[in-house]
């Protein structure tokens, strides 16, 4: 427990750091820009790869890839049930339910508790939620966002085409990263005798640009929870609760019967519920033009990942004392 504990001492100080400075006006809108950027295009990637080049292409990763991936789908479905009897706003509450922030928090989090060098169990459990964020969700994204500033003229207007998801998929530095470390993967298994396996001469800038990962993901966190109000959140609070209840089934059911069913090891089962803890993608209020609308999502978000970083926490504690860690 005191490791676990000493472990998210960094992860917390940079997370209220970043959000004091925000208040104090040391950080701007766009400087956070700018450093969601520098994880998304140059931070990120390089943990992608890492964590991809090294791991055994084999079919069980493709069956827990494309069971994550029905389960995103699953709890969408779950979260048009749960906007119905609950009056909950939609299609807000539809979308907020399906898919998780791994990039901006999830790898950071797992890095800090688990260590880089096991970041490839929690990349193995975001494959297909990465896949499902890229497609599924941001397909229904962009059909709304059309059709709220009324580019439905026509049935062939606001038509999400397939080739555009495609292309912006392929075009996605996470995607990219992803897609190399799996080639290397199959071409060079283990990495041996590789620039980016151990001792080659790619490590040392590989293993640099990785560990500016967590610090910047929790300043950009710590940004984000600056103007957080536990006051009115009423609606946003039972969403979360909601949410992450179905998250956990969800997640427990994978975890513990398509993990362990595939025999990948416990730590894997404890990727896939670090996965299902987090808060939904943050990229979701990008797409909402109705201001009340974002305020929902944005209250729903902050109150998440508050709710999530301490679940986490005890999720770590606990299999730290059973013996995972």
């Amino acid at each position: 427990m005191n490791s676990v504990a000493y472990d998210l001492i960094p992860v917390f100080f940079l997370i209220i750091l970043g959000a004091i400075l925000g208040k104090r006006g040391f950080f701007s809108f766009e400087m956070v820009e700018g450093l969601k950027k520098v994880i998304t295009f140059i931070a990120l990637p390089a943990v992608l790869f890492n964590a991809f080049a090294v791991l055994r292409v084999e079919g069980k990763l493709a069956i827990l890839a494309v069971t994550v991936f029905a389960a995103c789908g699953f709890m969408g479905a779950l979260g048009y049930l749960f906007s119905r009897l609950f009056r909950l706003p939609r299609p807000s509450t539809v979308f907020l339910f399906q898919g998780f922030e791994a990039g901006m928090l999830g790898y950071g989090l797992f890095i800090a508790l688990y260590g880089q060098n096991r970041v490839n169990f929690f990349a193995t459990a975001d494959l297909g939620q990465v896949v499902f964020v890229f497609t599924v969700l941001m397909a229904q994204l962009k059909r709304a966002e059309a059709a709220e500033r009324g580019a439905l003229g026509s049935p062939s207007e606001g038509r999400v085409r397939p080739g555009e998801l495609l292309k912006n998929m392929l075009l996605s530095p996470v995607i990219i990263a992803i897609g190399l470390g799996l080639l290397a993967s199959a071409f060079f298994p283990g990495a041996a005798n590789t620039p980016w396996g151990q001792g080659g001469a790619l490590v040392p800038l590989l293993r640099l640009l990785s560990s500016l990962t967590t610090p910047l993901i929790c300043l950009v966190v710590g940004f984000g929870l600056k103007d957080l109000q536990i006051r009115g959140t009423g609606r946003a609070l039972a969403l979360v609760v909601l949410r992450l209840g179905t998250a956990l089934a969800v997640g427990l059911f994978v975890a513990l019967g398509i993990s362990r069913a595939l025999a990948f090891p416990p730590l894997q089962a404890v990727a896939v519920m670090v996965l299902f803890i987090l808060p939904p993608p943050f990229i979701i209020p990008v797409f909402r033009s109705s201001e009340q609308d974002r305020a929902f999502i944005s209250a729903v978000l902050s109150l998440h990942t508050v709710v999530s970083i301490i679940a986490v926490t005890f999720l770590a504690a606990i299999t730290s004392g059973m013996g995972v860690l």
